[in-house]
């Protein structure tokens, strides 16, 4: 078992947050710290993902999953999406280039994209939508 404190982000949490982002060069239109899942080992951040809940559409959606240089290959991405979906209280949707890792997850492909998740135009900085799959971990 990795041993990680993972959490909601709190306010001590913005700066390294957006240290994080930017060291990491993670896409986040509208960049909320506080919609994001930090992890911790110790004193050092070693994996963010935001976590947003989307009330209105009954559903949460999982994006900007990053674990820092020096910690990957050691299973905290999968730890950490494991702790974030397994506590979810309704599905959990992504959109991912990589769709074998979150399959090992549970999560399973989908043709429809939710509405709350429709992007505009640009998607995603450097992402070209025909390579994104669209994901989905329900609810036990």
């Amino acid at each position: 078992m990795i041993d990680l404190d993972i959490r909601k982000a709190k306010k001590e949490d913005k700066a390294p947050v957006m240290k994080f982002i930017k060291e990491t060069d993670l896409f986040t239109p509208r960049l909320r710290y506080d919609d994001f899942i930090v992890a911790y080992r110790g004193e050092n951040l070693v994996a963010v993902a935001k976590f947003k809940t989307h009330k209105k559409h009954k559903m949460h959606e999982l994006s900007n999953l990053g674990v820092k240089d020096g910690w990957r290959e050691c299973g905290i991405g999968s730890f950490v999406v494991s702790k974030i979906a397994n506590k979810a209280k309704y599905d959990t949707y992504l959109n991912t280039t990589s769709p074998a890792f979150y399959e090992k997850l549970g999560f399973e492909s989908v043709q429809e994209i939710p509405k709350a998740m429709k992007k505009n135009r640009s998607w995603c900085k450097g992402c070209d939508r025909k390579l994104c799959t669209t994901m989905v971990k329900k609810i036990k």
